[in-house]
């Protein structure tokens, strides 16, 4: 007994930063790819939140300072608004990735074939889909999952814990980056956009020369089976967007970092 008395004296103090870690590591497990889906548990994702956070606190040597209510909960605030838009910038490269599959299921006369998204149960473009799962691979197979754990313990370096500051050059990054979804989507849906343009003006120069041919017929699965052929020609450019918008997703990491922790 008188052991275990000695054990809550001495861990006692650091349960309070052992929450607050847990509080940001969850704001990035949030969004964390694969676990951001809505079909993964919420104590699957508070269990592997906590287990990080168990994992992290021997790593930082942290001051003992005692919080009272008000302050513990201002504390919380800052460290989820840290996890949360940690997240989001590595949220967004997936977002852009599946509104370029809509834009591109579009085009290709998939406007009306749906399937279901188990991350945020809607109904999206099977093209979406696809690109989502092929997102994803990519991410797991170049190790970027190590790359977003790595930006999250450099965190506790540059902000440390409860030491988060809002400012509004931070703010203007984020509606920035959040705006770049679109040039990511033109970007990595461009190859083939042009290619079933240019089809629809040849099928359109056919209908005007040789109006005995009925073009709705046959532009279908031509556009369709030109669209499949372009997506499996651009695929090491897909691979090869995707690694550039992570890059710069994670210098929007570090540079956020740098602005809160200043």
């Amino acid at each position: 007994m008188k052991e275990l008395t000695i054990l809550i004296t001495k861990y006692l103090p650091y349960s309070t930063y052992f929450f607050l870690i847990f509080v940001r590591v969850f704001g990035i497990v949030y969004f964390f790819p694969f676990f951001n889906s809505m079909s993964v548990p919420w104590q699957v994702k508070a269990g592997l939140a906590a287990i990080m956070s168990f994992v992290i606190l021997p790593f930082f040597k942290f001051q003992v300072i005692s919080f009272d209510i008000w302050e513990l909960g201002i504390a919380v605030i800052r460290e989820l608004c840290v996890g949360l838009s940690l997240g989001f910038i590595i949220q967004i490269i997936f977002d852009g990735i599946h509104l370029a599959g809509q834009i591109v299921g579009y085009q290709m006369g998939f406007a009306i074939v749906n399937v279901v998204d188990p991350y945020m149960n809607t109904q999206i473009s099977i093209i979406a889909r696809f690109k989502g799962l092929l997102a994803l691979l990519i991410f797991f197979s170049l190790n970027a999952h190590y790359l977003v754990i790595s930006g999250l313990l450099k965190s506790f370096e540059l902000v440390p814990i409860a030491g988060w500051t809002f400012k509004n050059r931070m703010a203007a990054q984020l509606i920035r980056w959040t705006g770049d979804i679109f040039i990511m989507a033109l970007k990595i849906a461009s190859p083939v956009l042009v290619t079933l343009f240019l089809t629809n003006i040849a099928l359109a120069l056919i209908a005007r020369t040789m109006p005995q041919i009925n073009v709705f017929i046959i532009g279908f699965p031509l556009e369709i089976g030109i669209g499949f052929l372009m997506l499996g020609i651009t695929m090491p450019f897909f691979s090869w967007c995707f690694r550039q918008f992570f890059e710069k997703g994670l210098y929007e990491m570090w540079f956020n970092l740098r602005l809160g922790g200043l």
